[in-house]
């Protein structure tokens, strides 16, 4: 399995813009045939802070997922509405409980 972990700022007038277009995203993902879990939480301290947590198959169904056009779309208007760049963090999997692979 392949993580992508990523964790985003939004501007604070466009926190909810944001939300939003995370939402959309995770419908995208449940049509993937790669995905396992996409799930996106805002953090309880900062409210226009997000971090999402998407496990793939795979690195190439999470390539897939990345070049989509709904996804491409988004990251393009994040230019404009994060605080900062996101920070995201790839991994292989060493071990899960709870997730069929």
């Amino acid at each position: 399995m392949f993580l992508l972990l990523a964790e985003l700022n939004a501007r604070p007038e466009a926190a909810q813009e944001v939300e939003g277009m995370l939402r959309g995203l995770t419908e995208v993902a449940r049509g993937e045939p790669g995905n396992l879990v996409y799930a996106v939480h805002r953090q309880l301290e900062n409210r226009a802070a997000f971090v999402l947590y998407e496990l793939y198959r795979d690195r190439a169904a999470c390539d897939a997922h990345l070049a989509s056009e709904p996804v491409q779309r988004v990251l393009q208007r994040f230019d404009t509405l994060l605080a900062a760049p996101p920070r995201i963090v790839f991994c292989d999997t060493v071990a899960a409980a709870g997730v069929a692979g």
